[in-house]
C-alpha cells in the first residue's frame, strides 16, 4: 500500500511539473510561428431550408463564427440570433429571419434576396456585382460603409429589387456599372439614404424609383441619374460637365442644398407626378426644366437656365440671374402667385403657332435686363385666371415678323422695341417707358369696347412704324416722337392730346423732317416742339409735320417750343382741314426790326423821288 501510494502521488506530480516546463516552450513556438490558432473557415450553406444556427446546415459542420464566412448559393437560411461573422457571399438563395448579422470583412452579393425585418451590417465592404438581380425584402435595412455596385452585362440586369427594405450608405457608394442600371421599387416602403457619398462613375443611366434622401454628397461624374421616387435633400449635388442630375417623378424637397458643377439639373417629367421643391440653397449648375413641377421657397439660379415645358408655381419667388432659354413647342406655366425674376431671356423656337406659349395662372414675370422674343411663329402669353403681369423695366425686344400677343397685363417703365412683327397688347395699357416701333412693324393695343391707351406723363411713343390705337384712342400725356432720328410715325386711330402731351418733330432739311401721320381724328392740346437736326432756316419754310382725318373742336396746341435754332427763328403753326404745318418766321423782335427796315427804306426811296422831281422837302 505504501508503495502504491506512492507511485500515485508520483504519477500525480509528475504531469503537472511537465506542463510547466512545456508551456514556456509552447508560448516561444508560437511565437515564431511553428503553432498558427485556428484558421478562419469559409461554410457553405447545404442548400434547403432551414436555421442558420445548426451546425450541420453548413459543410464543414460547423456555425460560421466571428472568424469565417459564410456562403449562401441557394436555399434559405433563418437566422434567429444575432451574429457576426467576418463576410457573405451570397451567390443565390436567401437569407433571411429577425436576427441582425454584421459582417467585418468584404463581403460579396451575385444574387439572391436578404428579407426579413432585421439589419444586415456590412462594415468590411461590400461588392453587389453581376448580372443577376438582387432583392431587398419585408422590412430589411442593409448598412452599407464602402460598396461597388458595378458588373452589370446588359441594361438593367445586376439591378437591386426593393420589396420593403432600406439602404443606408454611411460611406462611399459607388455606381459604375457598364449599362443602365436601376433600383426597382416593387411595392411597400422603400429608400436607399445617403449621408455619405454616392459617385454615378459611368456614362450610363442609373434609375432609383425608390426614395432616394441625400444629406451627404452625390456625386454624377458620368451619365444620367434619374430620380423616380420622393426625397429629402440638405446635402450637396456635383454635376460633372456632360452629365444630368434628373428629378423625374415624386416629391423632392430640397432644402438650402448645393447644385453645383457644369452639368445639368434637371426637372422632367409628368405635371401630375413630378414635383421639386426648391427651399433656397445655391444653384450654379446649369439648369434644365423640361416638365413636373419646380416649387418651393424664394431661390436663384445663377447659372444658365432652359425652359422647355412643365410648370413653375407657388407664392414664391424663382430668380434666373444666369441667362434664361424659354424654348421649344410644349406650353410653360407660371401659377399660384409664382414671381420669375429675369434679367436675360430669349423666347423662341417655336414650331407652330402659338405653340410654346406662356400661361399665367396666378403668376408674374419681372425682366430687369433683356428680353428677346424671336419665335418663329405667332406667340402668346395667355391669361388663364388670376392676377397676371408681365413688368418690364428692361428692354423689351420683338424680333421675329410675326405676332405676339400679350393678354396679362403688361407694364412697361423701359425700353419696349418693336423690330418685327406686331405686337399686341390685349387688355388697357398705360406707357410709363419707351414703346419703339420700327418701320413696317406694329405696336397695338386691341381695339375691345372698354380698351384704353394711355402714354403717361413719362412715356414716350416712337419710331417709324405704326402705333395701332384701340376705339378711345391714344391719349397722350407724355411724348410723341415720329421717327428715331429723321422718320414718319403712323397713329391708326384717333389721338387726343392731353394738356400736359408734347409732340416733338425733328428737322433735317426742307425735305427731310419728322412727320406724324394720324388715320383717323385728332384732339390736339399740350405742346408741339420743333427741334434742330442740322437745318439752315430759311423763312418762309413750310413743313407738313402731321396729318389726320378731322380735327376735334377746332382743338390746337397749346404751346410752341424751339430747340437749337439760335436766336431770330420762330415758327408759326397753321391748323389747316387735315394736317398741321409748321413756317419758319423771324423771332416777334426780329420781326419788327424787319418791319421798321421796311419802313426806313420806303422813306428814303420816297425822299430819293422827291429829289429827282427837283425838290426836296425836310
Amino acid at each position: 500500500m505504501k508503495n502504491t501510494k506512492k507511485n500515485y502521488q508520483a504519477k500525480n506530480i509528475r504531469p503537472t511539473r511537465d506542463y510547466f516546463r512545456i508551456l514556456p516552450i509552447a508560448a516561444a513556438m508560437a511565437a515564431s510561428g511553428f503553432i498558427q490558432p485556428a484558421l478562419a473557415v469559409d461554410r457553405t450553406w447545404f442548400g434547403g431550408t432551414g436555421d442558420f444556427g445548426v451546425d450541420t446546415n453548413w459543410s464543414p459542420v460547423g456555425v460560421p463564427g466571428s472568424g469565417d464566412k459564410a456562403i449562401i448559393s441557394s436555399g434559405n437560411s433563418a437566422l434567429s440570433f444575432n451574429a457576426g461573422i467576418t463576410g457573405l457571399d451570397l451567390f443565390g438563395g436567401t437569407l433571411s429571419g429577425p436576427g441582425n448579422l454584421t459582417l467585418s470583412g468584404l463581403s460579396t452579393w451575385t444574387a439572391g434576396d436578404i428579407r426579413g425585418a432585421a439589419t444586415t451590417q456590412f462594415d468590411g465592404g461590400l461588392s453587389i456585382t453581376g448580372s443577376e438581380r438582387k432583392d431587398i425584402e419585408e422590412g430589411r435595412i442593409i448598412n452599407v460603409s464602402n460598396t461597388t455596385w458595378s458588373g452589370n452585362t446588359a441594361a438593367n440586369n445586376n439591378a437591386i429589387l426593393f420589396n420593403g427594405g432600406t439602404i443606408n450608405n454611411t460611406g462611399t457608394w459607388n455606381d459604375a456599372n457598364n449599362f443602365d442600371s436601376l433600383m426597382n421599387h416593387f411595392s411597400g416602403t422603400n429608400a436607399f439614404n445617403n449621408s455619405g457619398t454616392y459617385n454615378k462613375q459611368s456614362n450610363t443611366l442609373t434609375t432609383i424609383e425608390v426614395v432616394y434622401n441625400n444629406t451627404g454628397t452625390t456625386n454624377v461624374n458620368a451619365g444620367t441619374m434619374q430620380l423616380k421616387g420622393n426625397g429629402t435633400h440638405t446635402g450637396d449635388f456635383n454635376i460633372a460637365t456632360g452629365s444630368t442630375l434628373d428629378f423625374n417623378q415624386g416629391t423632392h424637397n430640397l432644402n438650402n442644398v448645393t447644385t453645383s458643377g457644369d452639368g445639368t439639373l434637371k426637372i422632367s417629367g409628368s405635371e401630375s407626378f413630378s414635383f421639386v421643391n426648391v427651399n433656397g440653397g445655391t444653384h450654379s449648375a446649369p439648369v434644365l426644366i423640361s416638365g413636373g413641377n419646380l416649387q418651393g421657397t424664394n431661390h436663384t439660379f445663377t447659372g444658365p437656365a432652359n425652359w422647355t415645358g412643365g410648370t413653375i408655381r407657388g407664392a414664391a419667388t424663382t430668380q434666373f440671374d444666369g441667362g434664361l432659354s424659354i424654348t421649344g413647342s410644349e406650353r410653360k406655366d407660371i401659377e399660384e402667385g409664382r414671381i420669375i425674376n429675369v434679367s436675360n431671356t430669349t423666347w423662341s423656337g417655336n414650331t407652330a403657332a402659338n405653340n410654346n406659349a406662356i400661361l399665367f395662372n396666378g403668376g408674374t414675370i419681372n425682366n430687369t435686363g433683356t428680353w428677346n422674343d424671336a419665335n418663329n411663329f405667332d406667340s402668346l402669353m395667355n391669361h388663364f385666371s388670376g392676377t397676371n403681369a408681365f413688368n418690364n423695366s428692361g428692354t423689351y425686344n420683338k424680333q421675329s415678323n410675326t405676332l405676339t400677343t400679350i393678354e396679362v397685363v403688361y407694364n412697361n417703365t423701359g425700353t419696349t422695341n418693336v423690330n418685327a412683327g406686331t405686337m399686341q397688347i390685349a387688355n388697357s395699357f398705360t406707357n410709363d417707358g419707351v414703346i419703339d416701333v420700327n418701320a413696317t412693324a406694329a405696336f397695338q393695343v386691341a381695339r375691345a369696347s372698354n380698351t384704353t391707351f394711355v402714354n403717361s406723363r413719362t412715356g414716350e411713343v416712337q419710331g417709324n412704324g405704326t402705333v395701332i390705337t384701340p376705339t378711345l384712342g391714344l391719349s397722350n400725356s407724355g411724348a410723341i416722337n415720329p421717327g428715331d432720328a429723321i422718320g414718319h410715325l403712323t397713329i391708326d386711330g384717333d389721338l387726343n392730346q392731353a394738356s400736359d402731351g408734347v409732340v416733338n418733330f425733328e428737322l433735317a432739311s426742307l425735305s427731310s423732317f419728322d412727320q406724324l401721320e394720324i388715320t383717323d381724328d385728332v384732339t390736339l392740346g399740350g405742346e408741339i416742339a420743333i427741334w434742330n437736326l442740322g437745318y439752315a432756316p430759311v423763312y418762309g419754310d413750310s413743313f407738313v409735320v402731321a396729318t389726320f382725318d378731322e380735327r376735334l373742336a377746332n382743338s390746337t396746341f397749346a404751346s410752341v417750343s424751339t430747340h437749337g435754332f439760335g436766336s431770330g427763328v420762330d415758327f408759326d403753326v397753321i391748323y389747316n382741314e387735315h394736317n398741321v404745318t409748321i413756317t419758319a418766321v423771324p423771332e416777334p423782335e426780329q420781326y419788327l426790326l424787319f418791319l421798321a427796315g421796311l419802313g426806313l427804306m420806303g422813306a428814303m426811296a420816297r425822299r430819293r423821288k422827291t429829289c429827282i422831281g427837283g425838290e426836296e422837302t425836310i
